[in-house]
This record gives structure tokens, sequence and C-alpha cells, in this order.
């Protein structure tokens, strides 16, 4: 069985699309009776946070400004639609064709169209047209320019109803994405899982405990959350707490932050330089507040071995654990910045903060581990 997977996020990108996008494509490498598996991405690159196996081969393609105005003059919100020609080659050659987001609906519909006979399905991350309608602010022509993104956004969301079958990252995306455009015919739970991150030096960390927050801040619900994340700093201080160095780390993270002194930066690491860096990492913080979907670096930081202290935003697909009196702790869901920082100094006080980061690993190799993705996607599979 051929299995063609195509995604508008980079394979080796470190936004969390990009993240969830490996976590795809690592189950669909993995699944047995899958032969031959083409992964058509962004081209981020030569970093390379995901090494394809032997049988796994990538396409990157190039994004720019050109294609995006050509995209849109072509009515598609993502650059993808530029390279028709070159998907429908390549779907011609597969049996299965998955395509991850859901703004690629209508170009999975024309690409059906062109080449029928194959199982099309999508594989969401988030119900980009409600995330969309989320952030409708700012002046009269930003304004009208989102709404403009919005109706190209639903325009192109709208057809993944029609696919074979569609997954979604929590039972949350599942019924938001009912409420707009209806049932699919077939519809599956993919949550986020992640292969483990190296906990092997994570007992050689500083005498000063460090909060950890990571993301890609060019976009709006991470640049809300880099302000709440410095307010927390801010107000952790006024505690006279126990000292401890807050990181901002991810894409556009020294712009961002430039107003904010008290965090130290990790600007648009490399894979190397992340990993390193949440191996240094005493505890997470996750303090979103907005935006749809599972936060891919919750998983991460669980992969890590590292409790979680979010938003109830931030807590969305991890309900499981939470539901789990054996996982839990793993996880803490406060409502607001004076709250977060109230937590934090109170895990920090922790005498025994190894069991709970013992809880926290096993919390992931339970429920978010690489294996258990690529059972899920199996069942929706063979299930054709």
């Amino acid at each position: 069985m051929k299995v063609l997977l195509i995604s508008p996020n980079g394979l080796q990108e470190l936004s969390g699309g990009g993240l969830y996008l490996r976590s795809l494509a690592g189950a669909v490498c993995a699944v047995s009776g899958v032969t031959e598996v083409t992964i058509v991405s962004k081209d981020m690159g030569p970093e390379m946070a995901f090494v394809p196996p032997a049988h796994c081969r990538t396409v990157y393609l190039r994004k720019n400004k050109v294609r995006d105005i050509l995209a849109r003059t072509r009515l598609y919100p993502t650059y993808l639609i530029t390279y028709l020609s070159r998907l429908v080659r390549h779907a011609r050659e597969a049996d299965i064709v998955l395509f991850h987001n859901s703004r690629c609906g209508l170009l999975m519909d024309i690409i059906r169209r062109r080449v029928p006979g194959k199982t099309y399905a999508i594989l969401s991350d988030n119900v980009e047209a409600e995330l969309q309608r989320q952030h409708l602010a700012g002046n009269v022509l930003r304004q009208v320019s989102q709404a403009v993104d919005l109706w190209l956004i639903h325009r192109a969301e709208a057809p993944c109803r029609s696919a074979d079958f569609m997954t979604f990252i929590t039972e949350a995306d599942r019924a938001l994405f009912a409420s707009h455009f209806g049932h699919p015919a077939r519809t599956g739970v993919l949550p986020i899982s992640l292969s483990p991150g190296d906990t092997s030096a994570r007992g050689a960390s500083s005498d000063v405990p460090q909060i950890l927050f990571t993301a890609h801040f060019g976009f709006a619900p991470n640049q809300t959350a880099l302000r709440h994340f410095a307010d927390v700093a801010a107000r952790y201080r006024e505690i006279g707490a126990r000292p401890a160095t807050f990181v901002a780390a991810g894409a556009r993270a020294a712009e961002m932050a430039a107003p904010y002194p008290q965090l130290e930066v990790v600007d648009t690491p490399a894979p190397n330089t992340m990993a390193a860096t949440f191996a240094r990492a005493t505890l997470y913080a996750a303090p979103v507040s907005w935006g749809s979907g599972m936060k891919t670096k919750v998983a991460e930081a669980l992969s890590f071995g590292i409790p979680v202290v979010c938003m109830p935003n931030a807590a969305v697909g991890y309900e499981t654990a939470l539901s789990d009196e054996r996982y839990r702790e793993a996880i803490s869901v406060v409502e607001t910045e004076q709250e977060m920082a109230q937590t934090l100094h109170r895990i920090l006080q922790t005498q025994d903060l190894a069991s709970l980061r013992n809880i926290a690993l096993a919390a992931f190799n339970a429920l978010y581990s690489q294996a258990s993705q690529t059972r899920r996607l199996e069942l929706l599979l063979f299930a054709q």
C-alpha cells in the first residue's frame, strides 16, 4: 500500500503544526502493510527534526510571497494550490492520499476529481475557520483582510466533510467542525503523539529552576500567551518565591519578547537546541488562553518528563490524562496568571519533584507516544 501525505506545514518546522505533522508522518511510516510513503511539505531548510525511514521519501515545496499572492488570486488560502499539477502526479502513484490541515479540503476535492478511485482523507489539527474567526481584530483594513481570509478558509474547509474519513486532534474539534460544516461520513481522533524526549540529562540542570514556554511567536494566540507568560514571571517574583528563570523559546521569540526584559529568550532554535532547552527545563508553563486545537508543546514537555502548568485552553485534548488518577498530577490547570504563578511556586517547593517528573513521563508513554498513534491510524486505514 502506497500513501501520499500532503501538508502546508514544514516537516522540519518547529511550530506546533510542524510537530503534529511529524507525529502523523511517523505514524504513517510505521503502519504495518504500508510499503511506500511520500511526504510533501514546506521547505524549511537543511535542519532535520525528522529523519524518515528508508521506505518513506520527502518532497519539499518552496513557499514565498509570490506563491501566497497567486494562491489568493485563485481564491485558495494556502500556497499548495500553486503546485497542483505536481501534487496530481504524486496522487496518481498512491493508493491513499492524506491531507494534513483542513485548509486542504478544497485541494482534496480538486485532486479527487482529477485522480478518482483513491482513498482521500483529511487529518486536521484545528478547525481553521474558527481559529481565524477568533482574531478578527485591528484597524479597518486589517479587519477587511482577515474577513477575506476567513471566507477563503471557510470555502476551503467545507469540502472536508466529503472525505472518505477525517480525523481530529480532540473530541471538541470534531464537534466544532460538525457545528460549522456537518458530520463527515467517518471520523476518528488522532491526538498529538511524539517520540520520547531525551531525559538522560534531566538531573543535571542548574540549581535555579527553569520555567519554559515554547511556541511559534508569529501567531496571534501565542503572542497573547507570551504577554501572559511575562505577567506570570512578574507575579512569581512578587510572591517572593524561590528564584527561577522564565524562558521563552521559539520562532520570532527575540522580536516578540523584546518588551519583556524579565524573560530569557531562545530565539528560533534549531531542533537540537530546542531539545536541549527542554532537557534543561524544570517546569513547563502554557499560558495559552485562546485558539482551537490540542497544544502540541504540552505533549512535548511530557515527553521530556516535565510537569505542566497550563490554562484551560492548553489543556484541551489532555482530558484522558487529567481524568486518570495515575497521571493527573502531571498537568495542573489554572485560570489566571496569578494562580499560575502560585502553582509554579507550590510545585517548586515539592520535596519529591523527581516523582512528579516520572508521572509526567508515564503519562506521555501511556497516552501520547508514537506507538499509540500508529495503532489508531492503522484502524482508520485498514477499515477502508
